[in-house]
């Protein structure tokens, strides 16, 4: 049966995480991940204190809805890490067949800049909620969080198509992204581990003249394309190549989905 799913970035805020489910019946979840900072290492203490605690205030709300919450540990203020944790969250729900929406809205500038580009990456619905105004006392804050919602207005986000590589370059990012570096013979042989098509040979039991078709057909259909786009870096070593991602390299690999969050990051369910 089709679910619906909430992904929401939580930095220290509350009425942008829950006021979207205030006298919307529709818009109830069945399920709603919580992306937030619980770990020391991933943020100053006081900020975590804070983040915690607004975190079990959120969970709070939802119990009493009776919604499943999930807590993933996060480094909201690592664009890559957001982008990585709510790509793979959305593969996992989509298969599924799971509708997902992203609230880019509750965890601060930068981490809405990662939700929003996973959540338009993925064509999933991503939305805003308007802040009428920020708190001005403690008292204020520790209720409603950094802002305030009084008017309770919820926009949606028009998504564009963010182009990415193909299913075989995407495929080998993500492996270099693994590995940090990767020879050309390093890439052949996990392709033809991975029993890709046009790569399925034992590279050391072939001829010379097959070893350069195999190296031919590996650049001109991905290794070439993906430094034309600037994914990867190529680092000459004597007479092999090395590979290694650039910068968007790693943005794209982040966004992909493929990379899974770690089980140690799931911090609990309710």
């Amino acid at each position: 049966m089709e679910e619906i799913v909430h992904i929401i970035p939580l930095g220290i805020e509350f009425d942008r995480a829950v006021i979207p489910f205030q006298g919307r019946e529709g818009f109830r979840p069945n399920r709603v991940y919580l992306l937030t900072t619980q770990s020391s290492g991933y943020a100053p203490p006081h900020m975590t204190e804070e983040h915690m605690e607004k975190a079990e205030k959120v969970k709070d709300f939802f119990k009493l809805l009776n919604i499943e919450v999930i807590v993933i540990d996060t480094k909201l203020i690592d664009l890559l890490d957001v982008m990585r944790k709510i790509s793979n969250l959305i593969c996992k729900e989509k298969a599924r067949g799971n509708n997902v929406y992203i609230n880019m809205s509750s965890g601060g500038r930068l981490t809405s800049v990662g939700a929003t580009l996973a959540g338009m990456f993925h064509d999933v619905k991503v939305y805003y909620v308007k802040a009428d105004r920020y708190s001005t006392t403690e008292l204020e804050r520790e209720e409603h969080g950094i802002t305030i919602c009084d008017n309770r207005v919820v926009d949606f986000l028009e998504n564009f198509k963010i182009l990415m590589p193909n299913e075989l370059g995407l495929k080998v990012l993500v492996e270099i992204s693994k590995r940090n570096k990767m020879r050309t013979i390093d890439i052949i042989q996990f392709l033809s581990k991975s029993k890709v098509n046009g790569f399925n040979v034992d590279y050391f039991g072939i001829g010379r003249s097959e070893k350069t078709s195999i190296i031919m057909r590996l650049n001109r259909n991905v290794l070439h394309k993906l430094e034309n786009a600037g994914y990867i870096n190529k680092i000459k070593l004597g007479r092999e190549n090395e590979y290694e991602l650039t910068g968007s390299g790693r943005y794209i690999t982040s966004i992909s989905g493929l990379i899974s969050i770690n089980p140690e990051e799931i911090c609990g369910e309710d």
